[in-house]
Order: structure tokens, then sequence, then C-alpha cells
């Protein structure tokens, strides 16, 4: 998988969900299961990120802080 880098756009910690911006243009929908770092995602964090297209939808997996 290739790493991404993005800014995270939005976060609803009551269902765990959240969008990033990816710096290749577009919204990736993520799951807070998947950070790999320590820390709440807030609006603004700067992430890196791979993807996973093997569902409907794409999402971003793996994510860290930058």
């Amino acid at each position: 998988m290739i790493s991404h880098t993005g800014i995270i756009r939005s976060y609803n910690p009551t269902n765990r969900t959240g969008l990033i911006t990816c710096d290749l243009g577009g919204d990736i929908r993520f799951f807070g299961a998947n950070i790999a770092s320590q820390g709440q995602p807030v609006s603004g964090s700067l992430v890196e990120f791979d993807m996973d297209d093997s569902s409907n939808s794409l999402q971003a997996v793996k994510i860290r802080f930058v």
C-alpha cells in the first residue's frame, strides 16, 4: 500500500467516524478504530494514512499523526 497525507476535516467522537481531505484531492472516510497513533483526532490535524479499497467505498486505514 502507498502512504498518503492529508488533513482531518471533521471527526464525530460519538460514532467515531470522520473525513480526511487528501492532499491528492477529495475526502476520504475513516473510522476511529483505524488510528494507529495515540490521541484524539481533531480538525486540522496532519495525518499520514493508507487507502483501503476492499469494501464498497474508499477508506483511510493505518492513520498516523504527523
